[in-house]
């Protein structure tokens, strides 16, 4: 029988308390994430039905968004000298309150470039975010919680859907009034975020002067020490995968998965408008009602899935009936003609049942594998390779499109989601295997 010592007792107390404090404004600041991510998600829709925006243009903003992501390996290297809780500050004022400058937007062009700024940031989030709740989290919380957060910040965001989409179809360029709004309340976020307390003993460097603006180095700029900055992220990150072969496999798969999601991204809105014209209303309840409030109630199942099963796992469910999505979209166009906006819905519900699962491992599954104290590192390695799949996604579906039609974009897709369920399967016998023997 363990003996409890009144310092192991207090110890305990304390990490109760900074978990308690952690996840009650964690869960607060989710609302305003929420409300954030119902204008982010419609960016694209924005530009091609506001803005009439051509194909192309609409595929480059989401070339931009993922592109973006393999900014989060400079966003770690930043971290380790400024802090995560400083990053967290200044990426959320220049990557959300930003959007006030839409008060002044009035082409697609501006736009694109309006969203190129808040893409740049967003990515810095992910990795400080994550090093945070590894830190204030017990391991054995950590799905639970995310799947609760998740379902706060999925019904804020179906509830501010459809309070946008009614602005939005009574006046198309209304945009540049939300946006703003938008902008202010999903700063609060990050600013949450940076304001909560450290476990005692953390050695990480992460100052509380989150005000102070990060110190830049001055002097002329040599070439030898750019290329260095540059290559450096890269190269370490070359060298995790090398030393961490189970973590290489988790990414593989997920750079699979990834590249169907993302032929997928650009080739959906414009499948909306220009094949089903769906009104604004309609699309706000497919792709933020419906997918928010799927992902919102079985994400607390997903989150605890996760804890007494393993991300690896939970991805290999979560990616075939994710292949469902694009099949059902094919098949409501086919089958409903007269119902194109029932096709969407029914899409968007198998979607946000296999979403919910995927949702929790891209956030939290890297951690598994994370040796401690290096759970935002991995996560910004995980972020960035959604960069390096984003390059590749939108370009592949725009293509496909292009020259053969959406069938061709919908089939592609879900083989390819499949694929990566089959690996995934391997995967979770091997390090299930693996596991067993160290034991």
């Amino acid at each position: 029988m363990e003996i409890q010592t009144p310092g192991t007792a207090a110890t305990d107390a304390t990490v109760l308390a900074l978990e308690k404090t952690t996840v009650r404004w964690y869960l607060l600041g989710m609302v305003f994430q929420g409300v954030w991510a119902a204008g982010y998600v419609l960016f694209p829709f924005v530009l091609g039905k506001s803005l009439a925006a051509p194909g192309w243009l609409v595929t480059l903003s989401v070339t931009m968004e993922t592109t973006g992501m393999m900014l989060a390996l400079y966003w770690g290297q930043l971290m380790v000298t400024g802090g995560r809780r400083r990053a967290l500050f200044w990426g959320g004022l220049a990557g959300r309150l930003v959007l006030l400058a839409a008060l002044n937007v009035t082409t697609a062009g501006q736009f694109t470039l309006l969203v190129c700024v808040v893409h740049m940031f967003a990515a810095l989030v992910y990795p400080a975010q994550n090093g945070i709740l590894q830190a204030n989290i017990r391991p054995e919380r950590r799905g639970r919680v995310f799947g609760w957060g998740a379902l706060v910040q999925n019904l804020t965001m179906a509830a501010t859907s459809i309070f946008m989409g009614r602005l939005l179809d009574g006046d198309p360029g209304s945009y540049r009034l939300i946006y703003p709004v938008l902008g202010c309340l999903g700063f609060i976020y990050p600013l949450i975020l940076s304001r909560l307390p450290r476990p005692a003993g953390d050695l990480t460097h992460d100052p509380s002067r989150v005000f102070a603006v990060p110190r830049l180095p001055l002097g002329p700029i040599r070439l030898d020490r750019l290329a260095r900055a540059l290559v450096t992220p890269f190269r370490e990150a070359v060298a995790t995968f090398g030393e961490d072969r189970f973590f290489r496999w988790f990414e593989a798969n997920f750079m699979v998965y990834g590249v169907a999601y993302m032929m997928l991204v650009p080739v959906v809105p414009l499948f909306f408008v220009h094949e089903l014209n769906l009104s604004y209303g309609q699309i706000s309840s497919a792709r933020v009602l419906i997918a928010s409030l799927g992902v919102a109630l079985l994400s607390p199942v997903a989150g605890r899935l996760m804890d007494r099963l393993n991300p690896v796992r939970l991805s290999s469910v979560s990616y075939a009936v994710v292949s469902l999505y694009p099949l059902t979209l094919l098949l409501g166009a086919l089958f409903l003609p007269t119902q194109p906006a029932l096709g969407a819905y029914l899409a968007f519900g198998l979607y946000s049942l296999g979403m919910a699962g995927i949702n929790v491992t891209w956030n939290m599954g890297s951690i598994a594998f994370a040796p401690p104290g290096q759970g935002g590192y991995y996560q910004g390695i995980h972020v960035a390779m959604v960069g390096i799949r984003g390059l590749v996604g939108p370009a592949v579906g725009f293509t496909v499109l292009r020259f053969m039609g959406y069938r061709e974009v919908f089939v592609l897709a879900a083989v390819i989601f499949l694929t990566a369920a089959a690996s995934s399967v391997l995967l979770g016998r091997r390090w299930s295997a693996d596991v067993r023997r160290e034991n």
